[in-house]
């Protein structure tokens, strides 16, 4: 597995935006949003067709541009509570 999947299906993106002035609870060991969790390659792969699902690539776009997961769209992280308001309530979003 290349060191860009494995650094997005390990989970190292914390995911703690906040949503009317309040941040999302967040885990303190794994520094993740309460309920968020690191998938598997091949659960994601397994995820994408089946269900209504899109994957959120967070970096800067000359990162995204070199490398990203098929079908993954860019947002940068610094742009995306305010861009998460516009994706429908019943995706589901895995984060890179």
């Amino acid at each position: 597995m290349n060191i860009f999947l494995w650094l997005v299906l390990s989970g190292i993106l914390p995911l703690a935006f906040a949503q009317n002035g309040q941040k999302y609870p967040v885990d303190s060991q794994s520094g993740r949003v309460i309920g968020a969790r690191e998938i598997s390659p091949e659960e994601l792969k397994r995820s994408i067709g089946k269900d209504k699902v899109l994957v959120i690539d967070v970096r800067e776009p000359d990162l995204f541009a070199k490398e990203t997961i098929k079908g993954a769209i860019n947002i940068p992280i610094d742009q995306l509570e305010s861009k998460l308001k516009s994706i429908p309530k019943d995706t589901t979003l895995y984060f890179t």
